[in-house]
């Protein structure tokens, strides 16, 4: 509440009988005149004004009149020692909330603010609904995800069995198979932006209905995964046979059109056809395995998934005795860098086989996991990221086998950190290193611990060293770097200030506003006008 009477005693008095505490009231500011008033009207941004009516310079009326363009859902009240219809028929035409008149009576003037409190608080919450009815809308807007979109996701994913919403010439099929498209969104030639993804998954469900629509007799119905947004599922039957070659011929084309007309690289995987509408869960999930092999043979292809090719990766040996005592004695002679160049040929080697499959590189990959385990075990070495999780749990988000290599690559840097200090960086290389990295990955969970166990550092001896080279804190550098990023992308882009948020590093929207505005001095949307 901001209090406006020329008469200090008087304002005293007022503050004196007002219950603030009860009401959940606080003084934001007192004012002697009008002018002082607008100023600090701006500077406090009251709920509730109580103002005078004859002050000297700019009366009550005038003030008011003045301040209700700029803050219209303030709440004004006059008070005043001059019971005269004019101020009041005035007051009236300015939305004044009422006119109290001198001297003011304690229970009135008391139950009057309770009133206008209760009125802040339901426009308050009316305002907060609003505030979250369109953050939902443009969540939904953005997502472009439709009921049957999650209905059909919940069929695929559980055991339960809804068919609500299926096309009937779906339904009477006799042969069913389930695919799987995947999207690779971060593409040098793709025409999307980074906020397109919905429009780009929209646009090639689109193309691929269009194209399935071309071939008589068979019945299709394309979704988006609700969970996975790069994905697409298709269901398709037919009332006689499905031609898994005719069908992969159409997604190979598609995908070619696609690649040359959006710039987006989508892999296409088909599952074993089925003889009933109730096994299409069990193609679905064929499908996506089938999409496995791209670590394999790369994104931009399409892979189908039979009992043959299944059977032929199941009597895929492990690592060969030699090879595995080849690598062994690598580790043990700290000979890291041959132990890298050997299983990357093991891998290559596997990627040029004729019929080789995903559960082969499953096998490879958690053999030379558990070699190095074994290894770092032996040599009483912990390696921070490897915990009791399953190795191949890994694998899931990898496009490539030269992905795996990457990871063995890091684990044994890892390992020869801990195994040879004296070819440790030292700290102001480390300093230079975790500077160069938060530049490109500012959005990601960083911290003291993570650059410890990272780099093999104490933490509380690197934040000491940073701060004497760099000039600041790790987090207040941290810090400015998401901020001046988050500033990039208010001046250049339309994205919503939540977005920006998540994209800097913030996934709480009013945090990231409060640290904005410690940093630059004003908010977000501020910044943006």
């Amino acid at each position: 509440m901001l209090i406006v009477d020329d008469e200090p005693l008087l304002r005293e008095g007022l503050i004196r009988k007002i219950a603030w505490e009860p009401l959940g009231l606080q003084l934001a500011g007192e004012a002697g005149d009008g002018f002082e008033a607008m100023f600090q009207l701006a500077n406090c941004q009251p709920d509730i004004v109580l103002t005078d009516v004859r002050m000297p310079g700019m009366d009550g009326l005038q003030f008011i009149n003045s301040a209700r363009t700029n803050f219209p859902r303030t709440k004004f009240v006059i008070i005043s020692g001059f019971d005269e219809f004019e101020y009041v028929r005035e007051a009236l035409l300015y939305n004044v909330r009422d006119y109290l008149l001198k001297p003011i009576d304690k229970e009135k003037l008391n139950t009057l603010l309770e009133g206008i409190c209760e009125e802040l608080r339901k426009e308050q919450l009316e305002a907060a609904d609003r505030s979250r009815l369109t953050e939902l809308d443009d969540m939904i807007r953005q997502s472009n995800l439709q009921p049957l979109d999650f209905q059909l996701t919940h069929l695929i994913s559980e055991q339960e069995a809804r068919w609500d919403g299926i096309p009937a010439g779906l339904m009477q099929c006799a042969a069913f198979a389930g695919a799987s498209v995947k999207i690779v969104y971060r593409n040098e030639s793709s025409r999307f932006q980074e906020n397109e993804e919905p429009l780009a998954r929209f646009a090639i469900q689109n193309i691929i209905e269009n194209t399935l629509a071309t071939e008589a007799g068979l019945q299709f119905l394309p979704f988006k995964h609700a969970y996975h947004t790069e994905e697409i599922i298709v269901f398709l039957g037919s009332e006689r046979e499905l031609a898994l070659p005719r069908l992969v011929e159409m997604f190979r084309q598609t995908a070619e059109w696609i690649k040359q007309h959006l710039g987006l690289v989508i892999s296409v995987g088909i599952g074993g056809v089925k003889s009933g509408m109730t096994q299409l869960r069990l193609s679905c999930m064929e499908a996506r395995k089938a999409l496995q092999n791209r670590l394999l043979f790369g994104n931009g292809n399409v892979y189908i998934d039979s009992e043959t090719e299944s059977a032929t990766a199941s009597s895929y040996p492990r690592v060969f005795v030699q090879a595995e005592r080849a690598l062994s004695a690598m580790l043990e002679e700290g000979r890291h860098q041959e132990f890298l160049d050997y299983a990357g040929q093991l891998f290559h080697k596997l990627s040029e086989t004729s019929g080789a499959r995903y559960e082969q590189v499953e096998y490879l990959y958690t053999d030379i996991i558990h070699m190095l385990r074994k290894h770092a075990a032996k040599t009483a070495t912990d390696l921070p990221n490897w915990n009791l999780g399953t190795p191949i749990a890994n694998l899931d988000s990898l496009t490539s086998w030269k992905d795996i290599i990457s990871i063995i690559e890091q684990q044994l840097e890892r390992l020869s950190g801990l195994l040879n200090r004296s070819a440790d960086q030292s700290c102001d290389e480390i300093i230079e290193s975790v500077k160069q990295y938060i530049e490109v990955h500012y959005a990601e969970e960083l911290s003291l611990q993570w650059v410890g166990e990272t780099y093999f550092i104490h933490p509380n001896y690197f934040s000491k060293r940073f701060k004497t080279v760099v000039g600041s804190s790790f987090n207040d550098y941290l810090t400015k770097v998401r901020i001046d990023r988050s500033k990039e992308l208010l001046r250049t882009t339309t994205l919503k200030i939540a977005r920006i948020s998540q994209l800097v590093g913030y996934d709480d929207q009013n945090y990231f506003c409060n640290v904005f505005k410690k940093v630059t001095g004003i908010s977000p949307s501020a910044y943006r006008s």
